[in-house]
């Protein structure tokens, strides 16, 4: 290890909580993110560990430095500073923030698309409920919180690691590239819609789930082929969204769906 840091204002950590707040890096706190981080293949540029680690975390912290990042002893104090848990971990990791390219999703039998949806726990339950149903990728609108921020990326239980998502890409672009592929563009809708089952199975599929409080933008309504809805009780109106779209991906996965046939 370098040097110990004591401070919660040393330069250096000052800017890694910088690079935190603003959406430039990857908060990684504790022994098993940080394990789950390193064999999805996401390696941090730099571990901050307490003094005297346990030995499961002393061994995390040798893997993340054989595979490449520093690793800095620091005071619990400067941990403290850094995380964004009640209870600070003895290790908490920088990385770069994940990209994919919409190329990368070509393959995917159902991608995710994600317009202007704010709520980070909502994205965050999201992306879990895609790598649970076996959803190939996510597709995110300009205005979509980032999966990576720390509210979101604890909502998605590890899952933004290993889903590949890819961000800013506008409705127009995402039409083009669903055009392309020939692909079934479908869209979430609380009233008026056919049921799931209609379209179980279906691929390649990209379901687009629109903003808690405005739905869709006018670019993908407009290019939806189909739309579904889900069946609900008179008395409720809508869903919350990452429900909502965790049942809609259950009923059209083709991985539940061969299971359920």
């Amino acid at each position: 290890m370098s040097s110990r840091i004591e401070s919660p204002t040393n330069p250096r950590v000052a800017a890694a909580s910088r690079a935190v707040r603003e959406g430039e890096a990857l908060l990684l706190e504790g022994a098993r993110t940080l394990r789950d981080a390193l064999d999805a293949g996401v390696v941090p540029d730099v571990v901050f560990a307490a003094p005297d680690l346990a030995p499961i975390d002393a061994a995390v912290a040798e893997d993340a430095r054989a595979a490449g990042a520093s690793v800095v002893e620091v005071s619990q104090r400067v941990l403290a500073r850094l995380s964004e848990l009640g209870s600070t971990r003895a290790l908490v990791a920088l990385a770069p923030v994940p990209s994919a390219r919409l190329e990368s999703l070509s393959r995917a039998a159902l991608v995710l698309l994600l317009d202007g949806l704010q709520d980070p726990a909502n994205v965050g339950a999201i992306l879990r409920a895609a790598e649970a149903f076996g959803a190939g990728g996510v597709i995110l609108t300009p205005g979509t919180a980032s999966p990576y921020a720390p509210k979101a990326f604890r909502a998605s239980a590890g899952s933004a690691l290993r889903v590949p998502v890819v961000r800013n890409v506008l409705s127009t672009d995402a039409v083009r590239w669903v055009r392309s592929r020939g692909a079934l563009l479908t869209g979430a809708d609380a009233h008026g819609g056919e049921e799931p089952t209609a379209l179980a199975g279906v691929a390649p599929l990209v379901l687009a789930i629109g903003s808690e409080g405005h739905g869709l933008s006018a670019p993908l309504v407009a290019a939806l082929e189909r739309r579904v809805t889900i069946p609900l009780s008179p008395r409720v109106e809508s869903l919350n969204a990452a429900v909502a779209t965790g049942i809609l991906l259950y009923a059209l996965s083709p991985k539940t769906s061969a299971e359920k046939r």
